[in-house]
């Protein structure tokens, strides 16, 4: 009963009502899946992706709309307007074995504001356009990207993996496309590599926060979606702060088959994105903040460890141990993030060790792990 009310709340209060779909959609109709999709100059790549949907267990498609979200900014040059109106146009007279709706916040009435314009909006758009069309709570939102393949076997994965672990969200294994571009086919692998160890060295540090942070990858059920507020409308790194909200919230699970295939293409469009850093290593042959050293982990562990082992005990215990076992560098850290404050706030409020860990996991979050990795080097 709470989480129908939270999901009225949300979709009165938060939810971005905006662009027209191609279609009115039967609002009796409800789904079990959704796959959102942010369309951006995408004419040479969309269809492809929406024809690896197309290859899904019938079964499961027919319980599944598929959400395109065309968008440009007011300002977007005329080219990047004229693609996206070529991909609507083909998009529409088209017939798949899914239920499908276009989006359009492309035209001239429907463009996103420029201060607003951006991958971050598009899939919020689409995945609060969803949320009217759920059968329940535990519906499932996929993010994807309209340059990306899906394995045949995508759906059915998630939902067996769903089923079986009684999981609110997770992220899918992922394996980028071969470049032609030599170059650029061995940065993305290197990318690749450094991503997934970056992820896996922080998962055994014992933080809820190892995983990558790929906007292609996401899945979580509506009722998670709702619970963190929705999707936020940054115009880069959306996923990052979307799964972090997430892990905040819920366990976000890896499920390690390798569903997902991004493209590999080098395009600077997001600071920070795939594009971006492809054209880096292009320039550079080599990835800027993205090499931490094994004892940058070993600090975090530290951390961790101290704070489930003496989370019971006084502050001034806490912060004498975390000084005797963690390097000058670590423990300058913490005091300039204020963990003496932080802890004793903590006491007050935790009521159990798992709410103490939890609290402390929300503040020593995937941002802050971040910057602590890059504050070590």
């Amino acid at each position: 009963m709470n989480d129908n009310i939270h999901l009225k709340k949300y979709l009165t209060k938060e939810s971005i009502h905006s662009g027209a779909p191609h279609k009115v959609l039967d609002k009796c109709k409800n789904f079990d899946f959704f796959i959102v999709i942010p369309c951006y100059n995408e004419y040479d790549y969309l269809f492809k992706t929406l024809d690896s949907i197309n290859k899904q267990n019938p079964l499961l498609l027919e319980k599944t709309l598929v959400v395109i979200v065309i968008n440009n900014s007011v300002k977007s040059n005329s080219n990047v307007k004229h693609n996206n109106e070529k991909t609507y146009d083909k998009l529409i007279g088209l017939n798949y074995s899914f239920e499908f709706v276009s989006i359009d916040c492309f035209s001239t009435e429907t463009s996103f504001k420029d201060e607003l314009a951006g991958v971050g909006l598009a899939r919020k758009v689409g995945m609060d356009f969803s949320l009217k069309f759920i059968k329940d709570l535990n519906s499932i939102i996929c993010s994807l990207d309209a340059d990306t393949i899906i394995d045949e076997n995508y759906l059915d994965s998630i939902y067996n993996n769903f089923k079986k672990d009684k999981m609110n969200a997770a992220v899918v294994n992922f394996k980028h496309q071969n470049s032609s571009n030599s170059i650029i086919e061995e940065g993305i692998r290197k990318y690749e590599s450094i991503l997934k160890k970056i992820a896996e060295n922080i998962e055994k540090t014992g933080s809820p926060y190892g995983y990558v942070s790929m906007g292609s990858t996401i899945v979580c059920n509506a009722k998670a979606y709702v619970a963190i507020g929705g999707m936020n409308t940054k115009k880069a790194t959306e996923d990052f702060y979307f799964l972090q909200s997430l892990a905040k919230h819920t366990k976000v699970h890896r499920i390690k088959n390798v569903l997902v295939f991004p493209s590999s293409r080098g395009e600077n469009r997001v600071y920070l994105g795939t594009g971006f850093r492809m054209d880096e290593y292009l320039k550079n042959k080599s990835f800027k903040n993205l090499n931490f050293t094994q004892d940058s982990y070993t600090e975090i562990k530290k951390i961790l460890d101290i704070i489930n082992l003496y989370w019971n005990d006084n502050s001034d215990l806490i912060l004498k141990k975390l000084t005797c076992n963690l390097n000058k560098k670590s423990m300058n850290f913490l005091l300039n993030k204020n963990i003496c404050n932080v802890l004793e706030k903590f006491k007050v409020n935790a009521k159990s060790k798992r709410q103490f860990i939890l609290f402390f996991n929300q503040w020593f979050d995937a941002l802050t792990i971040m910057k602590f990795l890059k504050d070590q080097n």
